[in-house]
């Protein structure tokens, strides 16, 4: 028996309930693929930014969150990946607020974002953050303690909390 008399040897047949399934989930996969969607999505809304279609845009930005939760769903996503995901579209969706001038609602989409980034921070976070909320000329809340707020609320961010932040803030006026 020669050194390659091994590979001449019968593969064993795969085991075909395994393949069948195998196939099944290759083909759910390629039928419903969330994440080519969403990134589909995305660009659709960034095209109709440019083209200043405002609304036509946030439309785009919410069903690219949507497929975004149906691929958390079916890849069984822990609570802050959810949030993690859910929140970086709001950035976008800052941005056409911001066009449109509404300053304080961007800005609770720029807090839920740099919430549920805050086990993961980036320098982007904290420059966006202090562009949009300088935007809103708060009166009687500065950036500093706006920071310690957002810094203190890190279990389980959702947006409602963001908003009530900005509430708080935009009510000390």
């Amino acid at each position: 028996m020669g050194l390659f008399s091994i590979f001449k040897r019968k593969k064993p047949k795969p085991d075909l309930e395994f393949e069948n399934y195998a196939q099944e989930v290759m083909a759910d996969f390629q039928r419903n693929d969330f994440l080519g969607k969403a990134a589909e999505a995305g660009h659709k809304a960034k095209a109709a930014v440019k083209e200043m279609q405002y609304d036509k845009a946030w439309g785009f930005y919410q069903e690219q969150k949507s497929f975004y939760m149906q691929h958390a769903n079916r890849s069984g996503f822990t609570a802050n990946q959810v949030l993690a995901l859910d929140a970086s579209v709001h950035e976008d969706m800052a941005n056409i607020l911001r066009l449109e001038n509404k300053h304080e609602v961007a800005l609770v989409n720029i807090v839920y974002w740099v919430l549920a980034g805050v086990d993961r921070p980036i320098k982007r976070h904290q420059q966006k953050l202090k562009s949009y909320f300088n935007r809103c000329k708060l009166k009687n809340t500065e950036l500093p303690e706006a920071e310690r707020i957002i810094a203190t609320n890190t279990k389980l961010p959702e947006f409602t909390l963001a908003k009530s932040i900005v509430s708080e803030w935009v009510s000390r006026a």
